[in-house]
């Protein structure tokens, strides 16, 4: 069950909701682009025969959040 809010739903089915300004969830640490480079890392990684875990992944994106100049406050809720 994805648990859409009955009001939500009402909101679609009436047109009061462009589908094209909705945002799920909380802003993106990276830009698009950003996402994208460290996918194509992530996915010449598993080429190569190591796989990230999940809290690797974490770890590389807050690593890189910080070489980037990003906030630690930006992203401290978001990791670990």
């Amino acid at each position: 069950m994805l648990k859409v809010p009955a009001q939500t739903l009402r909101d679609r089915v009436k047109g009061r909701a462009d589908r094209f300004s909705v945002h799920v969830g909380s802003d993106s640490l990276f830009s698009h682009a950003g996402e994208e480079v460290i996918v194509e890392h992530l996915e010449t990684m598993a080429q190569l025969g190591y796989g990230y875990t999940s809290v690797h992944v974490q770890h590389l994106a807050g690593d890189l959040a910080l070489h980037t100049g990003k906030p630690a406050n930006y992203f401290e809720n978001w990791l670990y």
